[in-house]
């Protein structure tokens, strides 16, 4: 079986959040955000290690708050933490430094993203088998406008061709080395790690995500996931884990 590590940042302030912490750490339903992300990890017994990117100052104490969760919500699943960079492509490349030479695939999901679940991630990992590059992502709802500095509407795309991408995002590893590998050599401003892989000019095809499948970003988002865990929980409760 091929074995897939996941990587997973979680180094950014999220100011937008407004809690004046990291938001991984930030509590829902008796555990930090990044331990509910981990458990997701966990349950989809697909993901082999996970490797957790915190900013550097809190590697230590991000490391020491992990292990004591770690027995009651992802004993399964090995983790290592390391420091992230200025930017988030710098902070997955500290991380690929740490991924086992023996991987297969590697996946990037936010840290901020604790309710993928199995099925999204095996639908990406099996498109990542077949094109070696993949991303999760569900169609987008609205229109959508382009508008200038002014705010003045320049075009209209046509809904039909448009995502909104998630994560996981699923790579070879060769292929996802290579690619960071490129980038610090040849320097751009990316968004997603599908972005830097396709500077290879590398074909990335798109998987079934979920609309579920949020980023924790603003308080309204603290709102949701509240809920969704309420529901995942008393499922839990009722099915066993």
């Amino acid at each position: 079986m091929e074995k897939l590590v996941a990587i997973v940042p979680a180094a950014g302030a999220g100011k937008r959040l407004g809690l004046g912490i990291n938001k991984a750490f930030a509590v829902l339903r008796g555990a930090p955000l990044i331990v509910h992300c981990l458990a997701m990890l966990a349950r989809t017994q697909l993901v082999s290690q996970a490797i957790v990117v915190l900013a550097p100052a809190e590697v230590e104490e991000g490391s020491e708050l992990l292990g004591r969760y770690q027995a009651d919500y992802f004993s399964s699943l090995p983790i290592k933490v390391v420091a992230g960079g200025k930017e988030r492509q710098d902070s997955v490349a500290n991380a690929l430094a740490a991924v086992p030479a023996d991987a297969d695939y590697i996946a990037v999901h936010d840290g901020a993203r604790p309710f993928a679940g199995r099925a999204v991630f095996e639908r990406t990992l099996a498109a990542a088998k077949e094109q070696g590059a993949a991303i999760a992502a569900v169609p987008v709802k609205n229109t959508i406008k382009v508008v200038d500095a002014k705010g003045v509407v320049v075009d209209t795309p046509v809904r039909s061709t448009l995502v909104a991408v998630q994560t996981p995002q699923v790579f070879r590893a060769a292929l996802l080395k290579d690619a960071y590998a490129h980038l610090a050599t040849h320097p751009a401003a990316v968004t997603d790690d599908a972005s830097v892989v396709e500077l290879l000019g590398h074909r990335v095809v798109v998987a079934q995500g979920r609309y579920e499948n949020i980023k924790i970003t603003t308080p309204e988002d603290l709102v949701l996931a509240e809920h969704f865990l309420e529901e995942l929980q008393d499922e839990e409760h009722e099915y066993g884990k």
